[in-house]
């Protein structure tokens, strides 16, 4: 057999989402970078897998945090269950958990991207190249006299 067919058993709206989601990431990553590029601070190329992990860890941590808060809204939606109280507050607390931790794994996959842009779609420079860059930057756009 030459090649396996996989078929996609998703529902139409689950295709969408991820679809948008995509968009989404890409937005949010070039949103950061042009915030960043405002403020004279543009984002560096990611040089090395170490570094990589570094920014992905970072990102991680924070999605780890919001995912413990909404860890902890569901377990006070538990204890409502025996006390029989009104659980539409803690569903408003629930929602905005599940924003907050969206927002931060959205702003992690914007990362992600990056890392694997810069890692791995980018083609790698000669040290002739980087003499080059490196003399086109000494080099003041003037000719020398003689």
């Amino acid at each position: 057999m030459e090649g396996q067919y996989e078929l996609d058993l998703r529902l139409d709206y689950e295709r969408d989402l991820k679809t948008n989601l995509t968009q989404v990431i890409h937005f949010a990553g070039e949103q950061r970078k042009h915030d960043l590029e405002e403020n004279g601070r543009p984002l560096r190329r990611v040089e090395s897998t170490q570094e990589g992990y570094g920014i992905a860890a970072q990102a991680f941590v924070k999605v780890t945090g919001k995912h413990k808060i909404l860890k902890g809204q569901m377990d006070d939606f538990l204890k409502l269950l025996d006390a029989g109280d009104d659980a539409a507050s803690i569903a408003g607390q629930i929602y905005n958990a599940c924003l907050e931790l969206s927002t931060e794994s959205t702003l992690m996959a914007a990362e992600a991207e990056r890392i694997l842009k810069d890692l791995y779609y980018t083609t790698p420079r000669t040290p002739l190249e980087e003499f080059q860059d490196a003399e086109a930057e000494d080099y003041d756009g003037e000719e020398d006299q003689e």
